[in-house]
């Protein structure tokens, strides 16, 4: 199987309210999960109102090809960057492969 990963950080330059930063993220891994059937979540600095890290994870079958699935990955990065309430700073991502012969 292939497996898609992310890891964001968010600039959310001058927020002082963490719960507010809380209730975003929520709904922009919400509308993630819902789009792409994928797991996202907040996953780091969680205390900091102006820093925002969201991680996502997307399984895809073994018979998908590699430019098809980083395709998918792509997709997932831009429409984070395209519906973000903050700036995009970070975007680590990978294509991993797991239990092929």
């Amino acid at each position: 199987m292939l497996i898609g990963v992310g890891r964001i950080v968010l600039d959310f330059y001058n927020n002082d309210n963490v719960a507010s930063k809380h209730r975003q993220l929520e709904e922009l891994c919400t509308d993630l999960r819902r789009k792409f059937n994928i797991s996202a979540l907040e996953v780091a600095d969680f205390d900091d109102p102006e820093k925002c890290v969201i991680g996502f994870a997307a399984v895809m079958p073994e018979n998908w090809k590699t430019p098809s699935a980083q395709s998918l990955v792509d997709k997932i990065c831009q429409t984070i960057d395209e519906t973000a309430f903050a700036r995009v700073t970070v975007e680590d991502c990978d294509l991993l492969s797991h239990g092929t012969d």
